[in-house]
C-alpha cells in the first residue's frame, strides 16, 4: 500500500476570523433572569411577544426606535444584584461601565410600566431582571 504523501500547501496554516458571529438581529439569553413574584402569565405573553417582535427586526433598525418601542441604553441603580454565574461564566462579559439594556414589556407602558432588563454584548441580550411595577431601579 502506498503511503500517502502531505502536500506542502496543506500544512499552511489557515487564517481563522475571530468574527464569525456576526448576527444582523439581537438574541436573547434567559440564562441569568431573576423572575419577580408577580410575573403572571398575562405578562409571560406579552414578554414572549415582545421578544419575538424585537428578534424579527434588523439590529440597526431596532436601535433607531424610540426607547418607547425599542432598547434604550442607560447607567442605572438596580436594587438587586446580578447573578454571579454571569460573570464567572464568561471573560468577555464585563460589566464596568454599569450600563444596562432596558426595554419596555408594553411599548409606550400602556397598560402598566413594566421593564425588561439586561446587559446587551455582541447583539445578544442577557436578561437579568422582569421589573413589573417599574421599582427595581432609579436613574
Amino acid at each position: 500500500m502506498p503511503k500517502s504523501k502531505v502536500k506542502k500547501r496543506d500544512l499552511i496554516s489557515h487564517n481563522y476570523s475571530t468574527s464569525c458571529f456576526n448576527p444582523t438581529h439581537i438574541k436573547f439569553n434567559f440564562s441569568f433572569i431573576t423572575y419577580e413574584k408577580n410575573f403572571s402569565k398575562e405578562y409571560q405573553i406579552q414578554f414572549l411577544n415582545r421578544i419575538r417582535e424585537l428578534s424579527k427586526v434588523p439590529y440597526l433598525e431596532m436601535m433607531q426606535w424610540s426607547k418607547a418601542k425599542g432598547l434604550e441604553i442607560e447607567k442605572i441603580n438596580i436594587n438587586k444584584e446580578i447573578s454571579t454565574d454571569f460573570f464567572n461564566e464568561s471573560s468577555h462579559r464585563e460589566f464596568n461601565d454599569k450600563k444596562y439594556a432596558i426595554f419596555r414589556l408594553y411599548p409606550n407602558d400602556n397598560p402598566i410600566e413594566a421593564r425588561i432588563i439586561g446587559r446587551l454584548i455582541n447583539k445578544i441580550f442577557y436578561i437579568f431582571f422582569i421589573d413589573i411595577g417599574g421599582n427595581l431601579y432609579h436613574h
